[in-house]
């Protein structure tokens, strides 16, 4: 009995703690389908990338959440991994690097507040993120935008702490800061990471009010010497009509890996997505334009397309694109297919569906 009270009397001095709730999602995307476009047989392809992914969050008390998230893609048609989403990825291939990365979704750790959120590892860059809020098209299949052409475009950035505040009066903004590599061995990759190494940094504010969007971002691309990229855009929301503006100016200093020489990029988006049940019309103009050496000069692109919704979770889609180059070089950077024409036409239809 003297026991029983002695531990009961232990136990009264330990602090108070609550069980923690989980909650875990499991998630994905199944997509595929056929694309034919100039210079190249008919294939299967994606419009957004398939891929299964778990995010959860445990409730720490106080408001203090823990999250994560990994995710992982891959071709639905071939069962292959979907790529580096690097904008490095040809120049590791020339260092001879040509292995994929095992992992090419999302994979990070972090804690979440009436404050913000944190996350470290593995996350979306600003710059695709914020681009894809402007595209009708959210960045995907052939009828993308001009932005995923950027020569230093990367859609995920490695050991990245990424803070997002929460929304004051409409106001937010994103802050990001990536590591880059640290090289010390004699390899032609580790001089050339020496040579051109740097971290990366971005910051993204964002106003929203009602159906009004404004959004800037600002990105210093890690291990490019430098580089860097800039946008603004808009959306606005007129009932089913939502009507789209973007800009973005690419500059990029690997003179002697990229495309020869130093250069620049700029991309001009206007578009619409007009929602009518479950039918949806979709259009944009792009218009691209490079400097750098060899590669001089400017492409148009439009696209239309039209999506249907069996249901909340299942999607029918299609895109129709015709892009016009100055030149062969120039086509060989914009067209979606990546061949060196100055002229192509493509087209892409298929099914989406996610759970």
């Amino acid at each position: 009995m003297k026991k029983t009270l002695i531990a009961a009397g232990l136990f009264s001095l330990l602090p108070a703690v609550a069980p923690a709730q989980t909650n875990i999602n499991i998630y994905g995307v199944l997509d595929t389908g056929l694309v034919k476009e100039s210079g190249s047989d008919v294939r299967m392809g994606d419009y957004m990338a398939s891929r299964i992914g778990f995010r959860g969050t445990e409730d720490l008390g106080n408001g203090l959440k823990a999250t994560f998230e990994m995710e992982q893609r891959f071709r639905l048609n071939n069962g292959n991994l979907t790529g580096n989403y690097r904008w490095d990825e040809k120049i590791r291939k020339r260092l001879g690097r040509d292995d994929d990365m095992e992992w090419t979704g999302y994979a990070n750790v972090g804690l979440a507040g009436p404050w913000g959120s944190v996350r470290m590892g593995r996350v979306m860059t600003m710059v695709a993120e914020t681009f894809t809020l402007v595209d009708p098209f959210d960045q995907n299949g052939i009828a993308a935008s001009y932005s995923v052409n950027s020569l230093i475009h990367s859609q995920y950035t490695d050991n990245t702490v990424r803070y997002e505040s929460p929304n004051v009066k409409g106001f937010e903004i994103g802050l990001a800061y990536s590591l880059g590599d640290d090289k010390h061995g004699d390899s032609d990759e580790d001089r050339f990471v020496r040579r051109v190494g740097n971290d990366g940094f971005a910051i993204s504010p964002r106003y929203r009010n009602g159906p009004v969007l404004l959004l800037a971002n600002y990105e210093r691309v890690p291990d490019s010497d430098n580089s860097y990229r800039w946008d603004v855009g808009t959306t606005v929301e007129l009932g089913n009509l939502r009507l789209s503006l973007g800009y973005e100016r690419s500059i990029f200093r690997l003179d002697d890996v990229v495309t020869g020489e130093s250069g620049n990029q700029t991309e001009w988006l206007a578009g619409l997505l007009y929602r009518m049940g479950p039918h949806q019309f979709l259009a944009t103009y792009d218009r691209g334009e490079i400097d750098a050496g060899r590669y001089d000069g400017h492409a148009n692109r439009y696209a239309v397309g039209y999506h249907y919704d069996f249901s909340k979770r299942t999607m029918l889609y299609s895109s129709l694109i015709h892009v016009d180059s100055s030149n062969d070089r120039v086509g060989s950077i914009y067209n979606s297919n990546g061949t060196a024409r100055d002229s192509l036409t493509g087209i892409q239809i298929g099914l989406n569906h996610r759970f």
